[in-house]
Formats: C-alpha cells, structure tokens, sequence
C-alpha cells in the first residue's frame, strides 16, 4: 500500500514537472505589431479618404510597436485622435470603416503629410 502511495505521488510530482516544462517551452510571447513606415502611411490615406477598415484601425491603435519608437508615437497620436476624432463607422463595400469628424480629418491630414516626407536617415 506504502508503495503504491510512493509510485502515484512520485508518477504526478513527474506529471508536474514535464506539463511545467511543456508550458515553458511553448508559451505565446507576447504579441507586438511589426509595420513599415509605408504601412502607416498607406493606412493615414485611407483613413482621410474614409476607407480605412475598422478592425485595421483598432489593430493599430491597440497594439504597441516596439521595435520603431517614432512609429508608436505615431501610433500614440492615433489613439488620441481616435478618442477625439472619430465619429463613427460607415459602410464601404460591405466592410464597417471608420468615419472621422472634422477635427480628426484635420488631424489625420497633417499627420500623412509629416509622414510621407519624414525619411529614416542613418547615422
């Protein structure tokens, strides 16, 4: 009985361990949006033109970039602008896109014009 008691909590301390080990190995890090100044910029026109899709809009303001600072930024002042700025969704084409007011238009139009001329210059 003793030894059968010894081989179960030995079978699960060693059940443990390997669903730990498991866990570590394969855990998700944690995920982070990868985009290219061209991508911003691309998604800056659109919004103005008023045919920026809406999970696209939130993907961008939602997660944080960390490889590019200057591009977070970017992603900061579109947050910002999506507290103040936006006025709703409309339908293009079937897709739910994001609709700004005019304040947010403005916004939106000053930041693409930074943009398409900032150029990324080495040192």
């Amino acid at each position: 009985m003793m030894a059968q008691l010894l081989a179960s909590t030995v079978f699960l301390f060693l059940l443990l361990i390997f669903l730990v080990l498991f866990f570590i190995r394969h855990q998700s890090k944690v995920p982070y949006y990868r985009l290219t100044q061209e991508q911003c910029v691309t998604l800056l026109v659109k919004s103005v033109q008023g045919v920026l899709p809406e999970p696209e809009w939130h993907a961008f303001i939602g997660m944080t970039i960390r490889d590019d600072d200057a591009l977070d930024a970017l992603r900061e002042q579109c947050l910002l602008i999506d507290e103040y700025g936006v006025k709703g969704t409309h339908l293009v084409n079937g897709r739910s896109c994001m609709l700004f007011n005019k304040k947010g238009v403005f916004q939106l139009e000053k930041l693409l014009d930074e943009w398409q001329h900032k150029s990324h210059y080495l040192i």
